[in-house]
């Protein structure tokens, strides 16, 4: 089951999973940051249609932070929970 996590802080507590996501876009790039425990990806849509994502990062408290690249611009980010 995966779970969308808009860019919203303390969606959760620690004690509940991942919290304090947060994602950006800057041309070309994607960027994404999540707290907590559990796994996560970074999912990013660009300008010429495409779709791009980052591998699953697997934190226990922990933070973990990703980036992707478009080959176009990035329009928007969002964060893919498991």
């Amino acid at each position: 089951m995966l779970v969308l996590l808009l860019a919203a802080p303390g969606v959760a507590s620690a004690a509940e999973g991942l919290h304090s996501c947060i994602t950006s876009v800057e041309g070309k790039a994607a960027s994404g940051r999540c707290e907590g425990r559990g796994s996560f990806r970074l999912v990013a849509s660009c300008v010429d249609g495409t779709t791009v994502d980052s591998s699953w990062h697997t934190i226990i408290n922990s933070t973990a932070r990703t980036k992707i690249r478009c080959r176009s611009n990035a329009v928007d980010a969002w964060i893919e929970q498991r």
